[in-house]
């Protein structure tokens, strides 16, 4: 089953939020990408590389490392986290050029189809992480019944200041 907030975030709020969720539990940072079978471990939810952040990005558990299924794309040169069977959780920064925000999201699934073609359960210690990690966001954003979705403190003072939240598609929302 696959659990998913979205979101609205400016770079601060989720520097916020990682520093919040450092001080409740250990975790990692990887990237979805990686140039070799191994993933790739950053140091910041805001990291980017020659300018351009990242959007793609997994939370796990330092233990669990190992345990991080990697696939191979030679047409692209590098590997890809798997993150339905991985003990991983996705999230990303939300896209922000100073003009409009769009969403993001945190998506993870507690099972996924193994190769037996059987639903296959992730740890319990994994599924009690991830809700742990899920149940912080929400608690560390404000709740936007209108609109199924989150906002940080940052953003909201943003858009009260004549920021435009846009949807995915760059479409601005309207209030």
């Amino acid at each position: 089953m696959g659990h998913q907030s979205r979101f609205y975030m400016t770079p601060k709020d989720m520097a916020d939020f990682e520093q919040r969720l450092r001080a409740k539990t250990d975790f990692i940072i990887l990237l979805s990408e990686s140039p070799t079978a191994s993933p790739r471990v950053v140091d910041s939810l805001n990291f980017s590389e020659n300018g351009k952040p990242w959007y793609f990005k997994y939370l796990a558990r330092p233990e669990d490392l190992d345990a991080i299924v990697m696939l191979h794309l030679p047409e692209q040169g590098y590997w890809w986290v798997q993150d339905s069977p991985s003990p991983v959780i996705e999230i990303g920064p939300c896209p922000f050029d100073g003009k409009s925000l769009r969403p993001s999201r945190l998506y993870y699934v507690d099972t996924f189809l193994g190769p037996d073609r059987e639903w296959t359960e992730k740890s319990e210690a994994f599924r009690k992480w991830a809700k742990r990690v899920h149940t912080l966001l929400k608690k560390s954003l404000k709740w936007r019944a209108s609109y199924s979705d989150y906002i940080g403190a940052d953003a909201q003072a943003w858009v009260d200041a004549g920021g435009q939240l846009v949807t995915d598609t760059g479409q601005p929302i309207t209030w």
